[in-house]
């Protein structure tokens, strides 16, 4: 059963991954547009500058999970890489512990958020008017699929330190 919940959180980050790379890319075409049409035609955008933003939020919050499952987050191991790599895997269960329930509670906080918003139905302060839970639900998902992706960092490091090591399962 974990391995179909592992599989199934890891293509998704690996999808989200791709997605976040594209929205950079798109990030960056809306960003030159603005500019061509501010500088080069005098007529800047009512839109470009907000969307910029919320892509900006999407791709990076999306893209959280797919960087920390890649290993790619930063990590500051000047002391850990002289430790065993035992003790450097229950360190990493340690801290995963701790970054798992940090990123349980932003997800439940924005949960409570988009509830709020939607019951409100608060729209951005802009020409735009855009439906805030629209762009608070990037904080929703990055941080759901954050949690998950501590959650099966802490079981892979578990197995690891205490011996259990599934079938084809590298540490």
């Amino acid at each position: 059963m974990f391995k179909i919940i592992r599989n199934a959180v890891e293509k998704g980050n690996l999808i989200l991954g791709y997605v976040s790379g594209l929205g950079i890319l798109l990030m960056g075409l809306v960003l030159f547009y603005e500019v061509v049409c501010r500088y080069f035609f005098r007529s800047p955008t009512i839109w470009a500058q907000e969307m910029s933003i919320y892509l900006f939020m999407w791709t990076m919050l999306a893209g959280g999970a797919y960087t920390l499952q890649e290993g790619k987050h930063v990590r500051i191991d000047l002391v850990i890489e002289h430790l065993s790599l035992r003790t450097q895997h229950f360190l990493e269960m340690i801290t995963s512990v701790a970054g798992m329930i940090f990123c349980a509670v932003i997800t439940w906080q924005a949960y409570e958020m988009i509830v709020a918003s939607i019951g409100y139905n608060k729209v951005s302060a802009t020409l735009l008017r855009v439906p805030m839970w629209i762009p608070q639900m990037a904080l929703l998902l990055g941080f759901a699929l954050l949690t998950l992706q501590f959650a099966i960092i802490i079981v892979d490091r578990f197995n690891s330190v205490f011996g259990k090591h599934e079938e084809g399962q590298s540490c």
